[in-house]
């Protein structure tokens, strides 16, 4: 798949993305991930240096929890935790952007039920409940790992569908 990358781009720095919300610790979870899909695809050589041939640079904008599904009493069910980030992704030696895009995420949650026992599969992998090892916990928290997954994951797919 490397070899849809522009030839001048061997590698990748990633630095912190920017946290232009309140929510805590989701640059950090977003910048990891983002790496690791990047490592686990094999498309480019991840460096420290600012000096590298690229650099994914990102500013989560918003970070919102809203209202989702409503039950018989009009009570709210769900709710759905969304989160928006700018990347852009530069070709540091030519000083091109090659990738400028708004990326959305988002990951639904109940604060009435458990995920690891509520028969739904909360992170859209095909496994339910106790048999998904990452199915459990503080439901936003899920929710929210989804939707940095997601973005993760479309990030990735834009810079291989780039060229």
């Amino acid at each position: 798949m490397a070899g849809s990358i522009p030839a001048n781009i061997n590698n990748v720095y990633i630095p912190l993305i920017q946290n232009d919300t309140v929510e805590f610790e989701i640059a950090e979870n977003l910048t990891s991930k983002i790496t690791q899909e990047i490592a686990i695809q094999n498309i480019l050589k991840i460096t420290n240096n600012e000096k590298s041939d690229s650099s994914i640079l990102g500013v989560i904008s918003s970070a919102n929890d809203g209202p989702f599904s409503f039950d018989s009493n009009e009570q709210v069910d769900e709710y759905r935790f969304s989160i928006n980030v700018q990347i852009v992704w530069v070709d540091n030696q030519n000083e091109k952007n090659l990738i400028e895009k708004t990326f959305t995420g988002f990951g639904n949650y109940s604060i009435n039920n458990d995920p690891s026992s509520d028969g739904i599969d909360n992170d859209n992998d095909g496994i339910l409940d106790e048999n998904d090892d990452d199915e459990f916990g503080d439901s936003r928290e899920l929710a929210i790992n989804i939707a940095i997954n997601k973005i993760a994951s479309d990030i990735v797919n834009s810079i291989l569908s780039t060229w």
